[in-house]
C-alpha cells in the first residue's frame, strides 16, 4: 500500500515523502502496456499485435514514467486535501532524490519521493471588535460644491454668442497677433491666432484694456502678461502655437486684432434647464441642489470608503502578522519564473510576501464571513458598468446581450468577482469596528487623497 510521511521543517515549511511499492506499481504497469498495445497503431504490425516485448522495449520506460507520475502525484495531493494545510505555491521536488531505475519488468522494491511543501500556520484574526477604532472622513463644505455644481450646470446649459459691443471678464477671445519690431510689424515676424481666456490674464492692466475693448478693436500686449507659466517652452507651445522643432526666437511685443469674442450666458432656473438637466428629478432650485448634494456624496463616499479600507487592511496586517516559508517561497518563484534572476528574486520578494500576507488574510476574512458573490450579483454589476458607459435608459434585451458579450472575458470576470468580495469584506468589517465620522473640506480631503496616492506610487517605483 502506498504511503505518505511528513517531517515538518519548521513552522511553515515540510517536507512530505511518498512512497509507492513495486506491488503497487507493477499491476498498474501492466494493464496499461495491454491499453497500449491494444489501441496503438504500430508501422509493421497490425493494430493490437505487436509483441509484448516489443511494446515494452519501445514505450515501457515512457509508460513507467507517467504511472508513477500518476500515482505520486494522486496520493500527494489526497494527503494534502485530508490535512487541509493552507497550502502555498504548488509542491516542489526535494533537491537531493534518489535515483530509481524504470524497469518495467523488474521494478525497485520501492520509490521514495519527496515534495517541499510551504504552508500558513492556523491563526484567528484579531481587530475585528469595537476597540478598534477608525476615522472616516466626510464632506464639510457639501452645501458649497453643490453651489457650485449648479452655477457649473447653468454654464454647460446656458446659450453661446458672439457678442460685438463689449467684452466681459468670462469671455473667450481669439486674436490674431502678429510680432512687433518696436513701433513696427516685424518683416517676416510670427504671426499667430491666441485663444485668450479673458479671467485667465495675470497683469490686472492689461486685463482691464482688453476689458474696454469689443470686437475688431486694435491691441498690443506683451504676451508674457496673459498668462503665469514658469516654463519658456509652455508660452512658445500654448499662447505662440509654435512647433517643437521651431526655434526662432520671437519677441515678447504683438499687435492684435481681436477677431472673435466668444460667451457662454448662463441659463435661467427655468422648466427647460431643470428638465434638459435633471431629467425630471429636479424641478426647482432647492430639489436641484438636492440632487446635486447626492451626486457630490455618492462621489466622495467611495473615496473615503477606500481610504478607510487602506486603514482597515493597514491595521489588520499590524494585528495579524505570521510567518510565511520564504525559502520555500524564493524557490518556488524561481522555479515558475526562470527569467527572474536570484538577486532580483532578492531585491523584489519583500513586496511579493506582503501582497501575498494581504492575500491569505483576506481570503481568511471572506471565509470567516461566508463571503460569496453570485452569478446574480455578477451579472447586476456588469449591467451597471453596461448604464453607466451609455448614460442613458437602454431597453433590457440591449443591456442582457452586452452583458453577456462581457461575461466571456474570464479573467474579467474573475477580476471583477475579487472586487465584489472586496467590497463585502469591507462592509462586513465596518459592522464590528468603531467609525468616527472626521469632517473635513474637500480642499483637505483631495490633498490627503493625494498624498496618499503620491505615496502608493512612490512605493510601487521602489518595489
Amino acid at each position: 500500500m502506498p504511503y505518505v510521511e511528513r517531517k515538518d521543517l519548521d513552522n511553515t515549511s515540510a517536507m512530505v515523502t511518498v512512497t509507492l511499492t513495486r506491488e503497487d506499481l507493477k499491476p498498474k504497469i501492466d494493464a496499461e502496456l495491454k491499453k497500449f498495445r491494444n489501441r496503438a497503431a504500430i508501422k509493421g504490425f497490425r493494430q493490437g499485435q505487436a509483441p509484448m516485448e516489443y511494446i515494452k522495449r519501445m514505450f515501457g520506460t515512457s509508460i513507467f514514467g507517467d504511472i508513477l507520475n500518476k500515482m505520486l502525484s494522486d496520493e500527494l495531493y489526497e494527503y494534502l486535501r485530508e490535512s487541509k494545510l493552507n497550502i502555498l505555491g504548488q509542491p516542489l521536488p526535494a533537491e537531493d532524490q534518489q535515483r530509481y531505475s524504470f524497469k518495467v519488468d523488474n521494478p525497485e522494491k520501492e520509490y521514495a519521493i519527496s515534495y517541499e511543501i510551504g504552508f500558513v500556520p492556523d491563526f484567528e484574526i484579531q481587530g475585528l471588535d469595537k476597540s478598534q477604532s477608525f476615522d472616516r472622513l466626510t464632506i464639510s463644505n457639501l452645501d458649497q460644491l453643490a453651489e457650485e455644481d449648479l452655477e457649473y450646470a447653468r454654464k454647460r446649459m446656458g446659450k453661446r454668442s458672439n457678442p460685438e459691443d463689449d467684452i466681459q471678464g468670462k469671455d473667450i477671445l481669439r486674436v490674431n497677433a502678429r510680432e512687433l519690431d518696436g513701433a513696427q510689424i516685424k518683416e517676416g515676424g510670427w504671426e499667430t491666432t491666441m485663444t485668450i481666456y479673458v479671467d485667465n490674464i495675470t497683469d490686472e492692466a492689461l486685463k482691464n484694456e482688453f476689458l474696454s475693448k469689443k470686437k475688431g478693436d486694435t491691441i498690443r500686449f506683451n504676451y508674457r502678461l496673459l498668462e503665469n507659466h514658469k516654463e519658456d517652452n509652455m508660452y512658445r507651445k500654448y499662447l505662440l502655437n509654435l512647433p517643437e522643432e521651431d526655434e526662432r526666437i520671437v519677441g515678447d511685443w504683438f499687435d492684435g486684432v481681436i477677431e472673435e469674442v466668444s460667451r457662454v450666458d448662463i441659463a435661467d432656473l427655468d422648466e427647460e434647464f431643470f428638465k434638459n438637466y435633471f431629467g425630471g428629478n429636479a424641478n426647482n432650485r432647492e430639489e436641484a441642489i438636492g440632487e446635486l448634494k447626492k451626486g457630490i456624496e455618492r462621489f466622495y463616499e467611495v473615496r473615503s470608503n477606500a481610504l478607510l479600507m487602506r486603514d482597515f487592511q493597514t491595521r489588520l496586517m499590524e494585528l495579524n502578522h505570521f510567518d510565511l516559508p520564504d525559502a520555500f517561497l524564493k524557490r518556488w518563484l524561481a522555479s515558475n519564473n526562470e527569467d527572474l534572476r536570484p538577486e532580483q528574486i532578492e531585491t523584489e520578494y519583500p513586496a511579493f510576501a506582503e501582497n501575498l500576507r494581504w492575500s491569505i488574510l483576506r481570503d481568511r476574512l471572506k471565509e470567516q464571513f461566508a463571503i460569496e458573490v453570485t452569478e446574480e450579483e455578477l451579472r447586476r454589476e456588469y449591467a451597471n458598468k453596461v448604464r453607466q458607459y451609455f448614460q442613458a435608459a437602454l431597453p433590457d434585451h440591449i443591456i442582457n446581450s452586452s452583458v453577456d458579450r462581457l461575461m466571456q472575458d474570464e479573467k474579467d470576470v474573475e477580476k471583477t468577482r475579487k472586487d465584489l468580495e472586496t467590497d463585502k469584506v469591507f462592509q462586513a468589517i465596518r459592522e464590528l469596528v468603531t467609525l468616527n465620522d472626521t469632517p473635513v473640506t474637500s480642499e483637505v480631503f483631495h490633498q490627503t487623497l493625494d498624498a496618499i496616492t503620491k505615496k502608493a506610487e512612490q512605493e510601487q517605483m521602489a518595489d
